[in-house]
C-alpha cells in the first residue's frame, strides 16, 4: 500500500490541481439529470459513457467497507466485483460495454491490476514485469492503455498498450515514468510522460511507435486525459509562471488554454467526436470545485443547466461526455457524493417542459394574460396555442416554421413593448428565456 501511495504522490505532483473561479454562461438546451444511486453505501462516482448511454464508475459498497466497479445500464446499477482483492474502480467503456479499470486482486488492498470486464467476466491484463497495473483507457476495438511496473522495480512504471493479449511497454518521451490515459479507435494513445533527466512531465501522443510531445501552455508540466477520432486531446497544464493549471484543448498541432469559470484552475477530462469538453473548475471565490462543459468556445458551469428543483447542492466534476452529448461525474445530493448522468433534452422534450411550466405558472397565478378580463384569458390562450403549433411544426419536421412560431411566441413574452406581450407574472421572464432556449437548439437565427 505505502508503494502505491508514494505512486499516486508522484501522479498528484505532475498532474495535480489547484483551483479557483466560476461564470455563468447561457449555453441553449435544456437538460435532465439522474442520480445514478451507488452499490448500496455513501458514495459513487461516474467516470466513463459510451454511446448506447452505459456508465461506468465506483461506489462504496453497504457499511463503505470497500469500493466496487459498477456498470449502471438501462437503470440499474450492477457490481461488478473485483479480481478477488477488496476494491476495484471502472474507469472507461466503450460501444460493446467492455469496461476497463483496476482492481485489488490479492485478496487485500496492497497490490493492483488492469482489468478488463467482458461477457460477465472480468480479467486480469498483467503487468510488464512488475506487480501493479492500472487500466485507464479503453477504444472500440478493445485496445486498452493505462500503466505498469517494470519487470524487478517497484518504482517505475510506464504506458502500456494492450492489444490481441498482449500488454507492449510504449516508452517514455525520454524519462523514466509515463502513463497512458486515453486512446481512441485509430489507436492513438494519450498520456503524460517525464522528459529527459525528469525535469517536468509532459503530455503526450502515441501513435504507430512515434512519440509527440505535446508541450504545455508555459509552464512546466502538463498531462493529457482524453483524444476523440479527430486527433483532438484535452488535459490540463501548467500557464506561464507555474503557479497554476488550466483546461487545455490540443487542436491543429497547437495547445489551446480553455480558461477556467472565473478563477485560476481548470482541468479538462473528457471530450467527444464533435469537439464538446467536459472537466472541472473551481468557481469564483474558490473553495468548491464546478463541473464544467466547453462547447462552441464556451466554458459553461454545468449547474447553471440543473433543471429547476433538480435537488442537487452541486455538480463537482465532469468525466466524460458522450457523442450524444450526455455527460457523467460526480455531485452532491441529499449530502452525499453520487455519480450523475446529465442528458441533453431532444427539442420536443424541450417542448413539453415548456409546456409543463406554462401550465403550473398558470395555475400557480405567477403567469397570466395581459390585459383586463377576457382580453387576458385570451392572450394567454393565444400564447399556448402558438406554443404547441411550434410542437406540431417540429413534429412534421419543418424546422423553419417552428422556428418562426417560436420568435413570435417569445416577442410576446420578452418584456419589450412591440409588440405588446400576451403574458405578466414572476413566470414570464422564466417562459421566455426557455423558449429562447428552444430555439438555440433548434439553430433557429
Amino acid at each position: 500500500m505505502e508503494r502505491l501511495l508514494q505512486k499516486v504522490s508522484l501522479a498528484i505532483v505532475v498532474m495535480a490541481f489547484i483551483c479557483l473561479g466560476a461564470v455563468e454562461q447561457s449555453y441553449g438546451i435544456d437538460y435532465t439529470i439522474a442520480d445514478l444511486g451507488t452499490l448500496g453505501g455513501t458514495h459513487s462516482a461516474a467516470n466513463g459513457i459510451n454511446n448506447s448511454g452505459q456508465v461506468v464508475g465506483e461506489s462504496h459498497i453497504p457499511g463503505n467497507t470497500a469500493v466496487h466497479a459498477f456498470l449502471y445500464s438501462r437503470g440499474v446499477m450492477t457490481d461488478l466485483g473485483t479480481l478477488g482483492g477488496i476494491f476495484s474502480h471502472g474507469t472507461g467503456i466503450n460501444d460493446s460495454g467492455q469496461v476497463v479499470g483496476r482492481s485489488n486482486f490479492n485478496g487485500d488492498d496492497t497490490d493492483w491490476r488492469a482489468f478488463l470486464y467482458s461477457g460477465g467476466v472480468m480479467t486480469d491484463l498483467g503487468t510488464l514485469g512488475g506487480m501493479d497495473s492500472f487500466g485507464n483507457g479503453i477504444n472500440n476495438s478493445g485496445q486498452v492503455v493505462g500503466w505498469s511496473e517494470l519487470s524487478g522495480d517497484d518504482t517505475d512504471y510506464q504506458a502500456f498498450l494492450y492489444s490481441g493479449g498482449v500488454m507492449t511497454d510504449l516508452g517514455t518521451l525520454g524519462g523514466t515514468l509515463s502513463s497512458g490515459t486515453g486512446i481512441n479507435d485509430l489507436g492513438q494513445v494519450v498520456g503524460w510522460s517525464y522528459i529527459t533527466g525528469d525535469t517536468a512531465g509532459h503530455a503526450f501522443l502515441y501513435y504507430a511507435g512515434g512519440w509527440t510531445d505535446l508541450g504545455t501552455l508555459g509552464g512546466t508540466h502538463s498531462e493529457a486525459t482524453g483524444i476523440n477520432n479527430s486527433g483532438e486531446v484535452v488535459g490540463e497544464s501548467f500557464i506561464t509562471g507555474g503557479e497554476h493549471r488550466h483546461a487545455f484543448l490540443y487542436s491543429g498541432g497547437e495547445m489551446h488554454d480553455l480558461g477556467t469559470l472565473g478563477g485560476t484552475f481548470s482541468r479538462a477530462n473528457g471530450i467527444n467526436n464533435s469537439g464538446q469538453v467536459v472537466g472541472e473548475s473551481f468557481i469564483t471565490g474558490g473553495g468548491t470545485v464546478h463541473a464544467f462543459l466547453y462547447s462552441g468556445g464556451v466554458m459553461t458551469d454545468l449547474n447553471t443547466l440543473l433543471p429547476s428543483g433538480s435537488g442537487w447542492d452541486y455538480l463537482m466534476i465532469a468525466n466524460a461526455i458522450n457523442d450524444q452529448g450526455q455527460i457523467v461525474g460526480e455531485g452532491l445530493i441529499n449530502g452525499e457524493f453520487h455519480a450523475f448522468l446529465m442528458s441533453p433534452m431532444t427539442p420536443p422534450q424541450q417542448l413539453d417542459n415548456i409546456l409543463s411550466f406554462f401550465d403550473s405558472s398558470a395555475s400557480a397565478g405567477t403567469l397570466a394574460g395581459s390585459g383586463p378580463g377576457n382580453s387576458a384569458k385570451g392572450r394567454l390562450k393565444a400564447l399556448k396555442n402558438m406554443i404547441e403549433a411550434a410542437g406540431q411544426l417540429i413534429s412534421a419536421g419543418d424546422t423553419a416554421g417552428a422556428c418562426q412560431q417560436l420568435l413570435d411566441a417569445y416577442q410576446r413574452t420578452d418584456g419589450l413593448p412591440r409588440p405588446p406581450d400576451f403574458v405578466a407574472g414572476e413566470a414570464a421572464s422564466e417562459l421566455a428565456a426557455m423558449i429562447q432556449d428552444l430555439r438555440t437548439n433548434l439553430g433557429c437565427d
